[in-house]
């Protein structure tokens, strides 16, 4: 648990990233041949954006999605190789105490989440019938075997795409779907997920799939990666609804840096805290944090390229520039530090 005791070990501010794909970027280096990627490239960069702690997921990219297993594991294997030739710099980790311990030793805590679980699905039995209920309970049991013993902490039922657990964001937009909610065989995998104390993180699900979440979880929910619907209006940004909801129970929503969540047509760095002034005003500055997912290092993406370089926030290297403006906004020193940290500290400390 995360309490006074936990909070005194950390000897500095620092800032936690609730959403990080830099695990994709590794893996596509390890297949090039690189190695120790998180040491050469990395930890310099995180350190030189005061990010100490994150949330690595395994997302299986769309071209992918029909071998999604297979994909799960190229991305597993490749992060655990990384972060044991790069231990002097990082080291995974699965409690709050845990990442205090690791930012005291100079190195960057990760908790392992995934983005998506349309491998469960797909997960390669011999045994039993893929149309089978017990064979679709064994693809969840054992992958998730798999990644607890690789010290999974967090998870997503979907990315955008409708799976057999809940449908996503834009599973409305895909041809000859339906999107359906939350499934029953999906409000067996949250219930599992929670009873375990995995962080349950509803970022990527369409509302219909959110209201089934609340419906089986009465504890605490993330949303890793979301912004306010009202600011910016995108099927991905949350309802009014249900940031009051995540509020309520505990929870942490965690404001995204991606320019098209932020606003259409002018995302700026004062826009990015636009939202957080919102979602606080909504449900306090204790539960609004950080999710950057930054995607400068992707090659499909765009980034920012805004006319003035003092309002981007695109790369870590940005984020001491976004507390400088923070401060200029009005955040007292206190608050600054609960969206850095002290906030999702506290709700890890609670699974």
């Amino acid at each position: 648990m995360i309490d006074s005791t936990t909070s005194d070990m950390i000897p500095n501010s620092f800032v936690f990233d609730l959403h990080s794909d830099i695990a994709t970027d590794v893996s596509l280096r390890r297949a090039r041949g690189e190695r120790k990627v998180f040491q050469r490239i990395f930890c310099d960069r995180l350190r030189a954006g005061g990010v100490q702690g994150l949330i690595s997921v395994l997302w299986v990219e769309p071209q992918y999605r029909q071998r999604s297993p297979e994909r799960l594991l190229q991305l597993l294997g490749s992060l655990l190789s990384d972060v044991e030739e790069s231990s002097d710099c990082v080291q995974i980790v699965t409690d709050a105490k845990a990442l205090a311990n690791t930012i005291r030793q100079g190195k960057i805590g990760l908790f392992l989440g995934v983005e998506g679980m349309t491998f469960i699905e797909q997960w390669p039995l011999l045994e039993l019938p893929r149309e089978s209920d017990e064979g679709l309970y064994e693809r969840f049991r054992q992958p998730l075997s798999v990644l607890g013993k690789a010290g999974l902490r967090h998870a997503m039922l979907t990315w955008n795409e409708q799976n057999q657990l809940a449908s996503g964001s834009d599973s409305a937009n895909a041809p000859r779907v339906v999107a359906e909610g939350l499934t029953p065989f999906g409000r067996e995998v949250t219930r599992e997920l929670h009873r375990r104390g995995i962080a349950i993180d509803v970022s990527h699900l369409d509302d219909t799939s959110i209201d089934g979440v609340l419906e089986e979880v009465d504890g605490t929910i993330i949303a890793s990666h979301s912004n306010a619907r009202t600011l910016c209006e995108v099927p991905r940004n949350l309802s009014d609804r249900h940031i009051l909801e995540i509020g309520r129970r505990g929870g942490v929503v965690g404001i995204n840096a991606y320019a098209g969540f932020i606003d259409s047509v002018r995302p700026t760095l004062d826009r990015y805290i636009d939202h957080i002034v919102y979602v606080a005003e909504r449900i306090g500055i204790d539960h609004v944090a950080f999710g950057f997912d930054f995607t400068d290092y992707l090659e499909t993406q765009e980034l920012w390229h805004t006319a003035e370089p003092e309002q981007r926030l695109e790369r870590v290297e940005d984020v001491p520039r976004l507390l400088r403006r923070l401060t200029e906004r009005g955040f007292s020193k206190q608050e600054i530090d609960k969206l850095s940290y002290v906030n999702t500290l506290r709700v890890m400390g609670k699974l």
